[in-house]
């Protein structure tokens, strides 16, 4: 990408000068003149600018103001001072200036300048590069951990009798309240737990397990049949297990939207 480069100067003559050895230079745009700092700010927050160059000396806001001013904008671009001044040198560089070229001006002078400007820029790409990666790999680290997690929190846990068992979810076929406990029922074995089955539906992955009926839960993956029974009765036949569950007709209704049936 070219270098974009802002003339900020009060005298005609003088950017005149600067213009034309910026023109000798490949991969540059003057992307405009300014006649004092006021207008070189305006330019400035409406257009992407790398490079400014400023003479000290001009009406209205001066070249030093105008750096200073320059350096609070959201992006703000590099500057250099062009100016006839000579004991400046030093306060320039301490706010920040990338050079200070005392008129008049030569060719190589400038060609110095846009060097050092090109460097600099690659210089903060790559920080920003190396920056950008590092969020990048945090950010996957991060990713993997959480998919980590969410294997981990595929797992029910489920306390009886001084035992703890981490239940796949996937494994369970169905669960039933039994009075003040529920049995959770899998591939393997039963399970008798403390949990409600209010407490279940929130905790069991909503895309597989369906409350089929104020006493069950069915993971839908398990379902082999439905069979309708009339007057608005149905029966799941589930794989795995000897177990119908009953379903009413607004049940069944839910649950073939679930499952996507028309």
């Amino acid at each position: 990408m070219p270098l974009r480069v802002l003339i900020v100067d009060d005298d005609e003559r003088e950017r005149i000068v600067l213009r034309y050895l910026l023109e000798q230079i490949n991969e540059l745009e003057i992307v405009g003149e300014a006649l004092h700092g006021l207008e070189a700010l305006m330019i400035c927050q409406e257009k992407k600018v790398d490079l400014v160059f400023l003479d000290i000396t001009m009406p209205e806001m001066g070249g030093l103001e105008t750096a200073e001013k320059l350096r609070e904008l959201k992006s703000p671009p590099l500057f250099a001072f062009v100016t006839v001044k000579k004991d400046m040198a030093v306060k320039a560089f301490e706010m920040g200036a990338l050079d200070y070229i005392v008129k008049p001006i030569e060719q190589k002078r400038i060609d110095k300048t846009i060097q050092r400007a090109r460097f600099q820029i690659a210089h903060w790409t790559a920080i920003e590069d190396m920056v950008r990666n590092r969020v990048k790999d945090r950010i996957d680290f991060i990713l993997e951990t959480c998919k980590d997690m969410e294997s981990y929190s595929n797992r029910l846990i489920v306390r009886e009798k001084g035992k703890i068992s981490l239940v796949n979810q996937p494994d369970i076929i169905y669960c039933e309240s039994q009075g003040k406990k529920v049995q959770i029922c899998t591939c393997r074995q039963n399970f008798m737990s403390n949990y409600t089955l209010n407490a279940l539906e929130n905790i069991l992955d909503e895309r597989y397990f369906f409350r089929a009926h104020q006493a069950f839960i069915v993971n839908v993956n398990y379902i082999r049949e439905v069979i309708n029974l009339g007057e608005g009765s149905y029966i799941l036949h589930l794989a795995n297990c000897d177990k119908d569950i009953i379903l009413s007709r607004a049940k069944a209704r839910l649950l073939r939207n679930k499952m996507g049936i028309t």
